[in-house]
C-alpha cells in the first residue's frame, strides 16, 4: 500500500499500486521516527517540506482511556520527494473540479510505502519506542503489536509512554516557598528524562527527586534541617519512623534506591542482578508520583469525588 501527501493542500491519497485515490474520510497523518538511542530525540523530523524522508503514521483509531493508538506505518517511497502522480480528483480540493481538467490530474506528492523496514527488525519492532511528531512537538509511544494486513499495509498498535499522566500536579501552596524551586527542578528533570533517556538515567533522576521531596517534607514538618544533606537510603529510614511514620513512601523510596544500585556494574556483577530495563524506569517514575500523593503535596484531580 502507498500513501501520498499533496505538497500544496496537505490532502492525503492512497492506493495499492500508487497513491492515486483520495483517502476518505480525511485521516490524521503524523511524521514518525524510531527511537533506538537517547540521541535520536535530537534528530526528530522538522516537517514534510524540509524533511520528507522520514516515516509517517496514519492513525486509524485512538482509545484515550487505554492510551492506545492504532494505525498504519509507512516509509519513504522512491529516491526523490516530492514526485508527480496522476491522481483522481479529490472532493476536498476545489481546484481539481475546474472545467479544464480531466478525471485524473497531476499532483506533486510526498510518497510513502508500507513500512517493511519495521517488519525486518527483531520481533517486528515490538517493544521499540516510536516518536510521533517533530522538533516543535513530539510524543513517545511503545510499539506493542505489529501486523501485516491483507492489503499489505503495516498496522501497528502503540501505547503511550507520556509521563504527564503519571506524575500528579504539585500543589505549590502546601510547600514552603523556599523549597518550591528545588522541588520543581527535580520533578522537571524526571519529566524531561522519562522515556527519553536510558533506564538507568531515568531511575537516577527519580532517586534524586525522592531524596529532594523526602528531605524537604520532613524539614517542613519539624524535622532536623540536617536531613537536607542525607541520601535517599537515610531519608527513607527516617521518614518511616516517628513522628512521621510514612511507611509506604519510605518503602517505595527504598525500592527505587535498590533498583538504582543495579545500574552500577560492580554491584550487578557481584550480586548477579539483572540490569534495569525501561519497565523499571517507568516504575520509578510512578514511585515519585506515589510519594507526592502520599505526602500530601499533589493536587487532587479535578474529577475527584468526596
Amino acid at each position: 500500500m502507498y500513501l501520498g501527501i499533496d505538497t500544496q493542500t496537505g490532502l492525503i491519497y492512497e492506493g495499492s499500486g500508487n497513491p492515486d485515490w483520495p483517502a476518505l474520510p480525511l485521516p490524521t497523518v503524523t511524521q514518525a521516527k524510531l527511537i533506538e538511542k537517547p540521541e535520536d530525540w535530537g534528530s526528530l523530523p522538522s516537517g514534510l517540506s524540509s524533511d520528507p524522508f522520514k516515516w509517517v503514521f496514519r492513525e486509524d483509531s485512538f482509545d484515550a482511556s487505554m492510551r492506545v493508538r492504532r494505525g498504519r506505518l509507512y516509509q519513504p517511497y522512491g529516491n526523490s520527494q516530492p514526485s508527480t502522480y496522476q491522481v483522481s480528483r479529490h472532493p476536498y480540493d476545489p481546484s481539481s473540479f475546474s472545467s479544464n481538467v480531466g478525471i485524473r490530474i497531476s499532483k506533486s506528492l510526498n510518497a510513502y510505502a508500507s513500512c517493511y523496514e519495521l517488519l525486518n527488525m527483531p520481533r517486528h519492532g515490538v517493544g521499540a519506542t516510536l516518536a510521533l511528531g517533530g522538533t516543535l512537538g513530539a510524543s513517545a509511544w511503545r510499539i506493542i503489536q505489529t501486523e501485516m494486513l491483507a492489503s499489505r499495509a503495516v498496522m501497528v498498535s502503540l501505547k503511550s509512554l507520556s509521563s504527564y499522566d503519571i506524575l500528579p500536579e504539585i500543589d505549590a501552596q502546601k510547600i514552603d516557598e523556599v523549597f518550591r524551586p528545588k522541588i520543581a527542578q527535580s520533578i522537571n528533570r524526571v519529566l524531561d528524562s522519562a522515556f527519553k533517556e536510558s533506564p538507568i538515567s531515568v531511575i537516577e533522576h527519580c532517586r534524586d527527586a525522592l531524596a529532594v521531596i523526602f528531605a524537604r517534607w520532613m524539614t517542613q514538618h519539624g524535622g532536623d534541617p540536617k536531613v537536607l544533606a542525607d541520601d535517599l537510603a537515610k531519608l527513607a529510614e527516617k521518614i518511616e519512623k516517628p513522628p512521621f511514620e510514612k511507611f509506604c513512601a519510605a518503602n517505595i523510596g527504598k525500592v527505587v534506591g535498590l533498583v538504582h544500585n543495579r545500574g552500577k556494574t560492580n554491584v550487578a556483577t557481584t550480586k548477579g542482578l539483572r540490569p534495569p530495563v525501561e519497565e523499571d524506569a517507568a516504575m520509578a517514575v510512578h514511585a515519585v508520583g506515589f510519594a507526592l500523593r502520599e505526602l500530601g503535596w499533589a493536587k487532587e484531580p479535578a474529577f475527584a469525588i468526596g
